[in-house]
């Protein structure tokens, strides 16, 4: 029979996608990730490979993480209030420090566009799958008409994302809680504005959406 680990798995993925998020992937080294882990470096390379594999793991927990709070808010939530419950849950009723560290997948697409494209995408393929849950739930929204149809869903989820890319990088900046609440409130005012606005003169287009 095989030797069973001497070590929890998904508690130490836990611990090193922790760390990668508060550091980043340049700046953290192998015994920084031992120590965190709490593993012997034969174990790490026996069950993540290396540095390199263990931060794209990171990366997956971290995304299916972001993408199940958006399911489950979409599950009990008007597909209208779900911005903002993102941002509450993600962002404004976070601890200080946690909120200062901004969003893992974000922050690595910007430290490693130029660095290591594979890692990068994989990032941005995380923050798309997020999106289109967002585009999913504003679909839904404007068939039951709680929406107008002047934009794709996609593009109301596109503007989100691009608000969530502002705060993520405004969060590192260290302003207060209730800055960073009044940028969400502003920005949500927007994508509201958008989402519920028709040019003057356009007859309301049919609410299904192909």
């Amino acid at each position: 029979m095989p030797r069973p680990p001497e070590f929890n798995r998904a508690r130490a993925l836990n611990a090193a996608m922790k760390l990668f998020w508060a550091r980043g992937y340049t700046a953290t080294s192998l015994p920084d990730l031992l120590e965190a882990m709490n593993i012997a470096r034969s174990s790490f390379y026996a069950s993540f490979g290396n540095k390199r594999q263990l931060f794209m793991e990171c990366l997956e927990l971290f995304g299916d993480r972001t993408h199940a709070i958006v399911e489950k808010d979409a599950a009990t939530l008007s597909p209208t209030a779900l911005p903002r419950a993102f941002f509450e849950a993600t962002l404004l009723d976070t601890s200080p420090r946690r909120a200062k560290q901004g969003c893992m997948l974000v922050n690595t697409v910007l430290e490693l566009a130029d660095v290591d494209a594979q890692l990068s995408q994989l990032a941005a393929q995380q923050l798309d799958a997020i999106e289109s849950a967002f585009a999913r739930a504003f679909q839904l929204a404007q068939q039951n008409g709680e929406m107008d149809t002047a934009h794709h869903p996609q593009e109301l989820a596109s503007m989100l994302m691009t608000i969530n890319l502002g705060l993520r990088v405004q969060s590192r900046k260290h302003h207060s809680r209730e800055a960073l609440r009044q940028i969400v409130d502003n920005s949500l005012s927007m994508l509201d504005r958008a989402a519920h606005s028709r040019q003057p003169g356009t007859p309301r287009r049919s609410s299904h959406v192909v």
